[in-house]
């Protein structure tokens, strides 16, 4: 195996660790876990999105999906309604509470972010956000 995968993966192992649940000082993103974290995000940033939308874009099956937007529901970040183009189809919305958390959530992880790296050149700083941009598209691939 190629020594450099290998350090990548673990790297980015090390990366998702601070990003999980348990967060730079302890936590992520309150009462959800890293996965309804990221189903609530690519809900707030894709309007109109299906259930079908949220397991292609974060890879689960549809089943996979529903249980994960169940939850969501349940604890009020999401809400659930036909689509007004197909009735057969079922879109998921943002409420209100699940908004305050994507903004919460990411506003402070940003600002824990911003701190760690803020004695990084800022050319530095562009080139850690094209590499990790440049996997990013190569993984989703």
């Amino acid at each position: 195996m190629d020594k450099n995968i290998s350090a990548i993966y673990n790297s980015l192992q090390e990366v998702a660790w601070y990003f999980g649940n348990k967060g730079f000082d302890g936590e992520c993103c309150g009462d959800l876990s890293l996965v309804e974290f990221m189903t609530l995000k690519k809900t707030f940033l894709n309007k109109n999105f299906s259930i079908q939308d949220i397991g292609n874009a974060l890879n689960f099956t549809k089943s996979g999906a529903t249980r994960i937007v169940d939850r969501l529901v349940s604890k009020g970040y999401l809400t659930r309604e036909r689509s007004s183009v197909d009735g057969r189809v079922c879109c998921v919305s943002v409420t209100e509470k699940g908004t305050e958390m994507i903004n919460e959530t990411m506003g402070k992880n940003t600002a824990q972010l911003q701190e760690r790296l803020k004695d990084l050149e800022p050319q530095v700083v562009d080139v850690i956000k094209d590499a990790l941009e440049t996997l990013l598209t190569a993984i989703e691939r």
